[in-house]
């Protein structure tokens, strides 16, 4: 369990530092992540997307949590400043849960969870080239 809380570090840090070759380390070949504006996609080809789409992140992290109820995932809670490709500054609070595969360690699935809204009133849908 306490891997799991050093693995969400490591994303938090990548993320704020655009690692994205960080961040897609951590996942299974066959992971997946599940965005509000995107869908489920395949891990890779989302990062890839979401550097094309920003110009710089400032992650501020607010808290991990691991489950308790033996399964394996864990959540990062976090505040993301997001810096889109135009310059537009979008500022939202994220909860990303991990599921984790049990052999490896590695993100087999992470659910991005925040609310779009916001977003999309403000900015628009900034993934959209």
């Amino acid at each position: 369990m306490s891997e799991y809380i050093s693995i969400l570090h490591t994303y938090m840090k990548a993320l704020g530092d655009a690692d994205y070759a960080t961040i897609k380390g951590l996942f299974t070949e066959d992971g997946k992540v599940l965005s509000p504006f995107l869908g489920e996609m395949d891990a890779c080809p989302f990062f890839d997307r979401l550097a094309e789409a920003s110009s710089r992140n400032v992650i501020t992290p607010i808290d991990v949590f691991v489950s308790t109820t033996k399964k394996h995932h864990a959540t990062a809670y976090f505040q993301y400043d997001w810096t889109v490709r135009d310059g537009t500054l979008i500022t939202f609070k994220v909860m990303d849960l991990f599921t984790f595969d049990a052999d490896s360690n590695k993100v087999k699935y992470l659910d991005l969870i925040y609310d779009t809204y916001p977003i999309r009133s403000t900015a628009g849908n900034k993934y959209e080239l």
